[in-house]
């Protein structure tokens, strides 16, 4: 695996350009989501796991920041770093990056295991917390990137 992950490069589609000639924020949340669901199918989370199991997972929460304005027919990817894992939740952190490597957008959330029967949050199963850890283990070789944690401020 590569530390971190880096998800398949997609290319910015015309109808995702806003009035001011870049991406629409709201097509960073896709593309970063995209990148999540690629590394959930490796963990065991994926759309068959929550097809079969009476599970699935949830974003509890996701901040972006955006870095550098992506244009038109860009090509971008996204990778994923796994921060911390607990019984029913998993921290993250995610870079979306232009082709030529240029650092686009950063994104950190939690994603919660789900029980459908409620919903209500709940324990992972043994094979996926295994998975986690594994995954936890193999990114702790990575640095945590600098930016995260950083407050938003508003002052110079």
């Amino acid at each position: 695996m590569t530390l971190p992950y880096r998800a398949a490069e997609q290319v910015l589609k015309p109808e995702w350009i806003d009035f001011n000639g870049h991406l629409n924020m709201a097509y960073y949340v896709v593309l970063f989501d995209w990148g999540v669901d690629e590394v959930q199918d490796q963990i065991g989370l994926g759309v068959r796991y929550a097809e079969t199991s009476g599970f699935t997972t949830f974003s509890a929460e996701f901040r972006i920041r955006y870095v550098r304005e992506l244009p038109p027919g860009s090509r971008v990817y996204s990778t994923f770093r796994l921060l911390d894992v607990g019984p029913k939740a998993y921290h993250f952190c995610q870079e979306l990056r232009h082709a030529d490597g240029w650092l686009a957008a950063t994104g950190e959330g939690i994603s919660l295991h789900i029980d459908r029967s409620g919903p209500k949050v709940a324990p992972y199963p043994a094979a996926v917390m295994q998975n986690l850890e594994a995954m936890l283990a193999d990114h702790a070789a990575t640095p945590v990137p600098e930016w995260i944690g950083q407050p938003m401020g508003v002052r110079k």
